[in-house]
């Protein structure tokens, strides 16, 4: 419901998340490009962000079930995907949906969705100007995501489990 990395999920806290906002900043130090990235919490992430924080055990929104006080590993979500049997897949392949359904199922200009994705600028005279980061036009680009991801009549494709 992000499109963020694994590595920048895993590391979440608490502190991170402001409620009121529907805004999750995360820090400079866990993104790849090394600069602090909000993102837009939808009516769904905001869901499942109440729910976990009433079954809290630590500072992080997903902690380890076996190390006290530190968030789950970056090898959790493909052990999940392997375990459940999905082992051609992986979680990468998950912001790549994501940007597949930016592409074909809206209008978003593409430095939107890039800025959702938090890439670079390849070219370092656009990024130079382009210093914004379209929050105002990713927050309806995330619900949108959001309501694309919960409806129940998308056409759903049944993952044919790995031997």
């Amino acid at each position: 419901l992000t499109g963020l990395r694994t590595n920048e999920c895993t590391g979440a806290k608490w502190r991170e998340i402001d409620v009121n906002k529907r805004l999750w900043t995360v820090p400079k130090e866990r993104m790849k490009k090394g600069v602090e990235h909000r993102i837009p919490l939808s009516d769904q992430a905001m869901e499942l962000l109440t729910t976990l924080f009433e079954q809290r055990t630590n500072e992080y929104i997903f902690p380890s079930p076996s190390i006290e006080n530190r968030g789950i590993s970056n090898g959790t979500m493909d052990a999940l995907l392997k375990r459940e049997g999905y082992k051609p897949y992986t979680v990468h392949g998950f912001r790549s949906t994501f940007r597949d359904y930016i592409t074909e199922k809206t209008n978003t200009a593409w430095r939107t969705g890039e800025e959702a994705l938090a890439h670079k600028l390849a070219d370092k005279a656009e990024a130079a100007y382009q210093r914004g980061d379209l929050l105002e036009k990713r927050i309806v680009l995330m619900q949108t995501w959001s309501d694309y991801c919960y409806q129940t009549t998308a056409k759903v494709i049944q993952l044919s489990r790995a031997n």
